[in-house]
Parts: structure tokens; sequence; C-alpha cells
């Protein structure tokens, strides 16, 4: 979390978060963030919400939430874990 008191008086939160190094550990954290920030937008409809990862807008679905493309796929986390796994094996 940002020090509030250099943050504007409409500002209620502001952070950040550094994501795993792991490929396959990287989406399921991605989804844990996303949601989190999700379940405190419900909390508190009436506040303006922007939500980016790096460059990128994550966007909003009022169904949803915050989501990406693919941060709940089973088999791509699983081939991003077995390619990153591979990397350190010994050949």
């Amino acid at each position: 979390m940002y020090d509030r008191r250099a943050a504007g008086p409409e500002e209620i939160v502001a952070g950040s978060t550094k994501m795993p190094l792991d490929p396959g550990r990287l989406m399921p954290v991605i989804a844990h963030v996303l949601d989190s920030v999700t379940e405190l937008r419900r909390a508190m409809p009436d506040a303006e919400w922007r939500v980016h990862m790096d460059d990128l807008d994550v966007p909003w679905d009022e169904a949803e939430g915050y989501a990406l493309p693919g941060m709940r796929d089973a088999d791509l986390i699983a081939e991003l874990a077995a390619v990153h796994d591979g990397d350190g094996a010994a050949g």
C-alpha cells in the first residue's frame, strides 16, 4: 500500500504488488490479486476504480469482476509450470 499522506484527499486505496518470477505461480497469483480487488470494488461500488498491470488496463466485467484471459486456465498454468521446471533441469 502506498503512503496515504502522499495521496489526494479523495483517494482511498492505492498500491502495487510484485508478481512472482516463477511462471507456474504467476497466473494463480494474478487471479488471487484480481479477485481481491474485485471484492474491494464490490464493497465500495460508488468509488472510481483503475486497475493496471504495467501499461495494461485490466477490464471490469460486472459478472466476473477484474479478470485477464487465461488466468484460470489449468492447462495454461500447467504448461507455464512445465516450461519453468524444464529450464532448471540437468541436460
